[in-house]
């Protein structure tokens, strides 16, 4: 690192130092501060200034966007995904009023989209809006946009935003990753939060659980329940269906009742007598906004 200029060279108390010296001086403040090897980089970024101090991330919770780099993916879309409007692909992330088509890569811990087609949306919950000013950045070539606004590279801002109240954001054709959706005007590195963290914020709005049940049935039509305890409380009361089979013998039906954001309860009906099973079955739970 250079070294900082003599203090007399900038704001001594004595004689006024003449032009040269001040010059020198403040020169060398400037390769102190943000030369190459200055004190806080050389780009006046605020993720450049941590490293060259040796400041580690700090997880904030300001980003209000979920799955903002797509790694979770509970609905195990892959190749070519094709989503009719308002169908949802990687968790968080929903087709526009156009549809959506895209592919997607990893690239070092993230996953970079393509989208091809279409637009990618996601809708933000109320309660995780304050109000006020927003701004959004991001990775990639895809334009963006928050609400109702302009769509632009990745900087864009919005002011005005209403507390408390369901807020989209949208993404056009082109790359991209690492979404950040965050208060104020000004964008902020990105904040990466740990795997698994990200998907029990998710879960929260959709999640997968095994279900099944068992039992020796004595005569037809005999039935049994189980009971599912949700491993995230949902936002609103879930919808439950079979995501995918697993094994079943002598089961009449096999059905979800009783849903509520913590559980759901699974009814297995026999066709005769004798051993009843539905047994390594998966089933979702949605209360996608």
């Amino acid at each position: 690192m250079p070294a900082p200029p003599a203090k007399d060279s900038i704001a001594g108390s004595g004689a006024t130092p003449s032009n040269a010296q001040a010059r020198a001086g403040f020169d060398a403040l400037w390769e102190n501060l943000w030369g190459a090897a200055g004190l806080l980089g050389s780009t006046g970024l605020a993720a450049d200034a941590r490293a060259r101090l040796g400041i580690g991330p700090v997880i904030s919770f300001r980003n209000r966007a979920r799955n903002p780099n797509f790694v979770v993916n509970q609905r195990a879309k892959a190749g070519s995904v094709v989503l009719a409007a308002g169908v949802y692909g990687h968790d968080g992330w929903k087709a526009g009023a156009a549809g959506c088509s895209y592919t997607f890569a990893a690239s070092g811990p993230d996953i970079v989209m393509t989208i091809t087609a279409g637009s990618l949306v996601q809708p933000i919950e109320g309660n995780l809006i304050e109000g006020g000013d927003y701004a959004m950045s991001w990775f990639g070539t895809s334009q963006g946009k928050i609400g109702a606004g302009a769509a632009a590279a990745t900087g864009v801002t919005a002011t005005g935003v209403a507390a408390n109240t369901n807020l989209s954001i949208e993404f056009g054709t082109g790359t991209l990753s690492r979404v950040q959706f965050e208060p104020g005007l000004v964008p902020t590195p990105y904040e990466r939060r740990p795997l698994t963290f990200e998907e029990l914020l998710n879960r929260r709005y959709f999640q997968l659980v095994n279900v099944g049940a068992r039992f020796l049935a004595t005569t037809p039509g005999q039935a049994t329940s189980t009971m599912v305890n949700l491993p995230v409380v949902m936002r609103a009361t879930p919808t439950i269906a079979t995501f995918a089979t697993g094994s079943a013998s002598n089961a009449a039906t096999f059905v979800y009742l009783a849903a509520t954001v913590r559980g759901f309860r699974c009814e297995l009906n026999c066709s005769t007598a004798g051993d009843s099973y539905v047994v390594d079955y998966t089933a979702s739970a949605s209360a996608e906004l």
